[in-house]
């Protein structure tokens, strides 16, 4: 009867340790020169998104699925699902929002709305190694799982004020698998919210149509500056 205790003891305390899987010990700059290789050969990506956004206190305020797309060029086009469906394409320079069902777009031009928070979603995809040491202060969060992808975290929080007062700081957590993003968590201080997204069947470097970032608009739709 000691015996069986002693095994049932040992199994509960063993088991846990295998169940984690193995654990690496990344050294900051070995990360980034992964992401450099990542960003090296990079012309595309599509994945499937769910955004959640929260207040800083945690309170959930919203929760959406769509697919994502995004070239080197650092165009995103993401058409979220739903009952009253949207795509945000964002540009260099601009911020779409379209609305089939009403019919109308929004354009936002980016250097006067500054407090949006879209092109912060291709960090960890255009972005390589080097651009992230350069613009912000990196510091490593370690390893943990997200679905079935085991990941590497790391921080990131502006170099510049002016950025600071808009996107406070972010965790980016990297698929060691892939070296693409499998989520981001961005804290924008201007809106007093916290954005995570959480990217599954990651694909890259498809031949994407290109007319997917056009911002050309269906006949009769409404466009209105913002």
């Amino acid at each position: 009867m000691r015996f069986l205790l002693t095994c049932t003891l040992l199994a509960t305390l063993v088991a846990p340790a295998f169940a984690e899987g193995p654990k690496i010990s990344w050294d900051l700059k070995d990360a980034l020169r992964q992401v450099d290789r990542q960003a090296d050969d990079f012309q595309t990506a599509m994945a499937r998104v769910e955004m959640v956004r929260a207040d800083l206190s945690g309170t959930e305020i919203s929760r959406e699925k769509g697919t994502i797309f995004m070239d080197k060029k650092g165009n995103i086009r993401l058409d979220v699902d739903g009952d009253e469906p949207r795509t945000m394409l964002v540009t260099k320079s601009y911020l779409y929002i379209h609305y089939p069902i009403q019919k109308r777009v929004e354009s936002y031009k980016l250097s006067k709305h500054k407090t949006r928070m879209e092109p912060y979603m291709r960090l960890g995809f255009t972005n390589s190694g080097r651009d992230l040491e350069d613009d912000y202060l990196l510091t490593s969060l370690g390893e943990r799982d997200i679905d079935s992808n085991r990941t590497l975290g790391l921080e990131l929080t502006p170099e510049k004020d002016k950025a600071r007062a808009v996107m406070g700081k972010a965790q980016l957590w990297i698929d060691q698998a892939s070296w693409m993003p499998a989520q981001q968590v961005i804290a924008a201080s201007s809106r007093g919210e916290e954005i995570t997204l959480t990217y599954s069947f990651v694909a890259r470097n498809l031949q994407l149509n290109p007319d997917l970032f056009s911002t050309q608009w269906p006949r009769g739709t409404d466009k209105e500056k913002m």
